[in-house]
């Protein structure tokens, strides 16, 4: 079978360690080596034994492998019948529409091999839990609605979708997914059973669909230490978004909105050799209100000048930081050790500008300001760079309506990036 992968041009900059696949348990570091000796085909062959192993199937294994290819190689949209027929194995369309469409494969272990492969060759600088649309036409494809996009501010009959990106300056590779289900599909009993959702997928609120794409990478995957970066400016609270990022013992950064309620706390002890430095007794009550009002109430306080490059451009502005509890009521936990919840409300307040443009809360209270700062700039390029991963890889081509060949296309659009990413990088390694 002749296969010819592309090879996109991505740049290999920072964040990239040097390339070696996934270790199966067993394997040893000369095999790392031989995988990276392969020539093309034989990586892309490799690739996809690696990844589609939990396939039990021949048959499966091969359409996957065709799928891929397609997604790879086939210029314009990505439909079956056009990645069918650039197959060299006579893959039939009805086949290929059987295993995305109908075969009940699992995504999950698939998704899981592929993360493994990415972080043993990128080092994330940073989870970014993005969202993507996906415009439809019609009323029966998964989950579609009339529904407002919060990352384009607009209201548009489509898919909505959260994603958790692993994120650098240089790249920005999804790695899970969740497909958010609207109120109307809880009782709909027709577009349910057309769609083939699952009797368990029920609508939710929208953090937890952002909390459940990180939740199969820590507890089952094995997910490398970064922040996990949320943008929630349009959720009406944020307190059980942080709260569920709290419980899991994540470093995090959530921008928000102005209007969300915090509580000013500069007179919280802190930690000295130990010990705190003022004793945890009586204490002034913390200042509640919202974080706009806090800034107006801080305006005269000294703002840090931070710098930044995007696009071979340097960029200035000023930042405020105040120290905040988390939002929510004060626990017994907080009262007995008020150290243990520190966060920090950090502010981007422009030169010469009357009012903030953008809010952030952090438990990061132990990085740098420029850090931090680095930090917000990602969600903005993770999602441009996803927006032209959508049109090289098909992302919007899916022609199905089920809910698990949603899942199972989207699987297979990580897959392609990750294999063009990591081939270019190979590719670099062995020049």
């Amino acid at each position: 079978m002749s296969l010819a992968p592309v090879r996109p041009a991505l740049n290999a900059g920072s964040g990239i360690r040097k390339l070696r696949s996934a270790r199966p348990r067993g394997a040893s570091v000369e095999d790392d080596h031989e995988r990276t000796n392969l020539g093309a085909e034989d990586h892309f062959l490799e690739f996809c034994g690696d990844i589609f192993q939990t396939l039990h199937r021949v048959d499966q294994r091969r359409a996957g492998q065709t799928y891929l290819n397609g997604l790879l190689n086939c210029e314009g949209r990505k439909s079956i019948r056009r990645m069918a027929a650039l197959s060299a194995s006579h893959h039939s369309e009805q086949s290929l529409q059987q295993f995305i469409n109908q075969s009940p494969w699992d995504h999950r272990p698939i998704r899981e091999r592929l993360l493994g492969r990415l972080v043993d060759a990128v080092k994330p600088e940073a989870w970014v839990i993005s969202e993507l649309a996906f415009p439809k036409h019609g009323r029966y494809s998964a989950a579609v609605h009339r529904q407002y996009v919060r990352a384009e501010r607009r209201v548009s009959n489509c898919q909505l979708a959260t994603v958790a990106v692993l994120a650098t300056e240089e790249h920005s590779v999804p790695v899970n997914w969740r497909l958010v289900l609207p109120e109307p599909w809880r009782a709909d009993e027709e577009r349910r059973s057309r769609a083939r959702m699952p009797a368990h997928e029920l609508p939710r609120p929208y953090w937890q669909y952002q909390i459940e794409t990180i939740d199969d990478m820590i507890l089952d995957w094995g997910m490398a230490p970064a922040p996990v970066v949320v943008d929630a400016v349009q959720l009406a609270t944020v307190d059980a978004l942080l709260a569920g990022l709290t419980d899991r013992k994540l470093p995090y950064l959530v921008q928000v909105g102005p209007n969300v309620a915090v509580r000013y706390a500069p007179d919280r002890p802190r930690l000295a050799g130990g010990r705190p430095v003022m004793q945890p007794g009586v204490r002034p009550q913390p200042w509640r209100g919202t974080a706009g009002d806090l800034v107006h109430r801080l305006h005269d306080q000294p703002r840090s000048t931070v710098s930044w490059e995007n696009q071979e451009r340097v960029h200035r502005s000023q930042f405020l930081t105040a120290p905040i509890m988390p939002p929510g009521g004060e626990t017994p936990a907080e009262r007995s050790d008020p150290t243990e919840t520190e966060h920090q409300l950090v502010v981007d307040w422009p030169f010469n500008k009357s009012r903030p443009r953008g809010f952030w809360i952090t438990n990061l209270t132990d990085e740098s300001l420029s850090y931090v700062v680095r930090l917000t700039r990602l969600p903005v390029k993770v999602h441009s760079r996803l927006e032209s991963l959508a049109s090289r890889f098909g992302l919007r081509d899916y022609e199905g309506r089920t809910f698990g060949g949603w899942h199972h296309h989207v699987t297979m659009v990580s897959a392609a990036y990750i294999y063009a990413l990591l081939d270019s990088l190979r590719a670099t390694n062995l020049a």
